[in-house]
Parts: structure tokens; C-alpha cells; sequence
């Protein structure tokens, strides 16, 4: 995987800035070992933004993966009309199933529709939304009927 110098760097601040999970011990915390999997931190873990926390190079390249399928999914959608129009498109449904891939990996949770809240089954139609949040934008999911309906109501 090759990426630009601009976006690698984008990705690392994303990761170190808002996948770090709270509650680390004092290893994690002073970079002896890994942020998310709590393994020692070997000479080639990768330093995050956070003075002394550092994260393996398994566990940091799952979270990239995540982040540039998810990115590589809602570019397509962004540009190709049945996305748009919210039916079906395999190279989308393609694009999906790459990005679940890289869920288990990356210890993330399963798909959720940011509109209803349940739990995306495999046949349901979804396509990647970004949500606004209070403090940044979070990275999400969204059934394409609950859109539609949303849509239509407002």
C-alpha cells in the first residue's frame, strides 16, 4: 500500500488523534507497550502524536486499512450515480465488503446505521456517511432506506 506523504500523514493524525482508546495502563501510557493491544512496544512501533505513546505496527496498519477502505468506499459513492440514487452497485458492494474486512483487525464495531441505530445485517443496503460530531466528524454507516426516508421528511 502506497499512499501520498500528505495523506499518510492525515491518516497518522487521525489515528493517533481519535483511535486511541481512554482508560491505558501506564505501559501504554509511557509507550513500553502497544496502545490498543497492550503487546510490548518493540523498536519498530510507530509513535503517535502523544508524547511517548506508540502503537505496533500490526495493530497501527489495521487501523490504516480501516480508514482507507472506508475512504476508498465513500469516494465511490460520492461519484457513481446508482450510489447516489441509492441502489444497488456492486463495485460499491465490492468496496463494502473490502472495508468489512478490516473491521475485525481493526477491533472496530460492526456496522451500525448512524440514522436507526441497529445493526447492519449482511443483505441490508448501506452506504458509508460521515457524521458530525462536537468535536470532530466520525466515520459511518447508513442504511440506504433510512436515508431515503430521511430525505423524503425533511
Amino acid at each position: 500500500m502506497t499512499l501520498v506523504p500528505e495523506e499518510s500523514q492525515r491518516l497518522h493524525r487521525l489515528i493517533a488523534y481519535y483511535q486511541v482508546p481512554l482508560g491505558l495502563s501506564q505501559e501504554q501510557q509511557t509507550g513500553t507497550a502497544c496502545v490498543w493491544c497492550g503487546s510490548p512496544a518493540g523498536p519498530d512501533a510507530v509513535g503517535l502524536e502523544y508524547p511517548g505513546r506508540r502503537g505496533c505496527p500490526d495493530c497501527y496498519l489495521a487501523r490504516i486499512r480501516w480508514l482507507i477502505t472506508w475512504y476508498d468506499w465513500q469516494r465511490h459513492a460520492l461519484d457513481c450515480t446508482p450510489c447516489q440514487q441509492l441502489t444497488t452497485c456492486h463495485v460499491g458492494r465490492g468496496r463494502r465488503v473490502q472495508h468489512e474486512l478490516t473491521i475485525v483487525p481493526a477491533c472496530k464495531e460492526p456496522l451500525f446505521c448512524a440514522s436507526c441505530r441497529r445493526t447492519v445485517e449482511a443483505g441490508e443496503q448501506v452506504v458509508p456517511v460521515l457524521v458530525e460530531g462536537p468535536s470532530h466528524d466520525h466515520l459511518g454507516y447508513g442504511h440506504t432506506h433510512c436515508l431515503t426516508r430521511r430525505a423524503v421528511t425533511r
